[in-house]
């Protein structure tokens, strides 16, 4: 014999239904910037963040309550700590039962393998330019569903570069300030400093914002190589801009007291940036805020 169903039962398999086509709606596949394909079933609600620069895109996201983990080296102090960022702790991140591990390319990729092995999965970021960043943006919208969100900052990130570049673009190559930038405190037994060549976000930072960045002509991994302390008396910038570690203050009481660097156009005339080393250092949504530093820098707010 034959059961009837009943209304209650009807509705209960078309929850089931909705539910089923639900989650098979919100599953996606994206190629991340190691080239990978990554498959996300559903929005990741648990997400160990592999590197600050990682961390830095969620927070711009308004995603920090997802994050369970992250580095020793990353600000965000209200995860769980994984530890270092090379070798990545796989245990402890299969502790923590993440849905994602969104990680950085570059040195850390190799750890990608490892992660795979223990049935996590992961994603790599490796933003090398300011569209990568605004690109990185419109997918972690998709992979974590916010597309709105991600459509408004990316909007805002493209406003931006158009905002001082339109004011830049009329001003004489000539009457642009040459500009150094290194990531590197001074030190007077180091022997290169390191800095930003073409391909790196930061070498857009300095040409939009109206600078000549010196290392323009030349590039490295990622955009980044290191210069001589000869290379940098040689062609003795108008502006120098260093992303320091530690107390401003006294970064900028070391390169005034520094043997070499004391006697360069740009200490001599006080034009020197002492910025945030770990913010300059992350390729994220918060560095576009350095393109209006920089031109209020190098134009005096005009």
């Amino acid at each position: 014999m034959v059961k009837s169903f009943s209304f209650g039962s009807l509705r209960k398999l078309f929850v089931m239904f909705m539910l089923i086509v639900t989650v098979f709606s919100l599953a996606i596949a994206v190629v991340d910037d190691a080239g990978r394909i990554v498959n996300i079933p559903m929005p990741p609600r648990r997400v160990v963040s592999a590197a600050p620069s990682a961390t830095r895109y969620l927070q711009a996201l308004g995603l920090e309550n997802r994050i369970v983990g992250v580095t020793t080296w990353d600000n965000y102090k209200k995860a769980e700590n994984i530890g270092n960022m090379v070798p990545l702790n796989i245990e402890k991140i299969h502790s923590l039962k993440p849905d994602l591990v969104i990680m950085f390319g570059g040195f850390q990729f190799p750890e990608v393998e490892k992660l795979e092995k223990a049935n996590l999965t992961a994603y790599v970021l490796n933003a090398n330019t300011l569209t990568d960043i605004i690109k990185a943006v419109g997918q972690l919208g998709a992979v974590f569903n916010v597309k709105n969100k991600a459509d408004k900052l990316v909007s805002e990130l493209r406003n931006k570069m158009t905002e001082i570049g339109q004011k830049t673009s009329k001003i004489p190559l000539e009457s642009r300030p040459t500009v150094f930038f290194t990531i590197t405190t001074p030190d007077e037994n180091a022997k290169q400093l390191w800095t930003a060549g073409t391909g790196s976000y930061m070498n857009e930072l300095i040409v939009i914002a109206g600078g000549r960045n010196i290392a323009a002509p030349y590039t490295g991994n990622n955009g980044w190589l290191p210069v001589s302390w000869e290379w940098l008396v040689k062609n003795d910038p108008d502006v120098i801009i260093i992303g320091a570690y530690g107390d401003p203050k006294e970064v900028e009481q070391a390169v005034k007291n520094h043997s070499i660097m004391k006697n360069l156009k740009a200490v001599k005339q006080g034009k020197v940036l002492i910025v945030d080393g770990d913010e300059v250092s992350q390729a994220a949504p918060h560095i576009f805020k350095y393109l209006d530093i920089f031109y209020n820098f190098f134009y005096g707010g005009k």
